[in-house]
């Protein structure tokens, strides 16, 4: 019998994660630790096992995050808005609890981020050892990448770093609903030629990654892996796909990017720290308007992988799931 946790399981990917790992191992060998109290009481009816508690809190990782064969951590910051402290308490010292309590040969999998990889220019099939570690497009992914070597460098455990790119599926609440909401705004606009490529990671595909973690410990430990949906596709035509599928206008007006940058920055000017994000700002826009892809021949060749499911696949399953919910 084996234990797992999974941390930030009321969130979008470890509440995944958690049903996921649940329904192909046991109920009560998957246990899942969360702050949102209502989201825990969703999971709870549904038959899954919630710990609510912060990690920030020493005393309640260490009375009830002990002993766990398998961590999942997935619990982080993952907003690109915000201080710097408030993202290092949420991605670093939430960590460095957490490790404190992982029995020595055990495993912790780090749910890292491909936002590490982001330098505001165009890069294409990039590979795990590409990362420009004086390049950071934000605190987010700043604090990610420490978080991640604290987690690959600890002693005595056996440790992996996944690095999913834009996690979409049915249950997202961020990147597609976010784009619907800023085009209802008046906001949405193709920025250049709106020719980028990037990838996806379908949820489903990052909870088979996470599995493959598991059944393969040893040949996972030590190691940072891309995963992602493995179809690069156009971005844009991804967006007027599914504005068009909720019947909106997809005929978007061009707006140059220099032109929107000016406009991003002063929001981020005038804005601060501890208001909310800005509708348009400098990162947001330069997803929208840079192609990066990455390469997932590692995690293939090492740990068997292919994906589950296209990003086709994954989009038509959200849009599914959004009419309906």
């Amino acid at each position: 019998m084996i234990k797992i946790l999974v941390t930030g399981a009321t969130g979008f990917a470890g509440g995944n994660i958690l049903c996921y790992l649940a329904d192909k191992y046991s109920p009560t060998e998957v246990i899942g630790s969360g702050r949102n109290k209502e989201k825990a009481k969703e999971l709870i009816a549904q038959g899954y096992s919630i710990l609510v508690g912060d990690l920030l809190d020493i005393d309640f990782v260490r009375d009830m995050l002990s002993g766990f064969d398998v961590i999942v951590h997935c619990a982080a910051k993952s907003s690109i808005w915000g201080s710097y402290d408030s993202f290092y308490k949420a991605n670093v010292l939430a960590t460095k609890n957490l490790l404190e309590v992982v029995p020595q040969g055990k495993q912790i999998i780090y749910i890292s981020t491909a936002n590490i990889y982001f330098d505001y220019s165009h890069r294409l099939y990039i590979t795990e050892k590409e990362h420009r570690p004086n390049a950071y497009s934000n605190h987010y992914a700043n604090t990610k990448y420490e978080a991640e070597r604290m987690v690959l460098e600890s002693s005595g455990l056996f440790s992996v770093a996944l690095r999913p790119r834009a996690i979409i599926g049915v249950g997202d609440t961020v990147v597609f609903p976010r784009l619907i909401k800023t085009y209802k705004d008046g906001k949405l606009r193709l920025i250049g030629k709106g020719d980028n490529i990037i990838d996806f990671t379908s949820i489903n595909n990052l909870c088979h990654a996470v599995n493959l973690c598991i059944e393969n410990k040893e040949k996972a430990h030590a190691e940072m892996f891309n995963v992602t949906n493995g179809d690069t596709i156009k971005l844009w035509d991804q967006i007027i796909l599914i504005l068009s599928q909720f019947g909106l206008e997809s005929d978007l007006k061009s707006v140059p990017y220099s032109l929107a940058y000016i406009v991003a920055r002063f929001n981020e000017i005038i804005a601060r720290d501890d208001d909310p994000e800005p509708s348009i700002s400098v990162y947001g826009l330069a997803v929208l308007k840079y192609s990066v892809t990455l390469s997932i021949e590692k995690i293939c060749n090492q740990l068997g992988y292919t994906p589950v499911e296209s990003s086709t696949e994954t989009v038509a399953n959200f849009v599914e799931w959004y009419k309906n919910r």
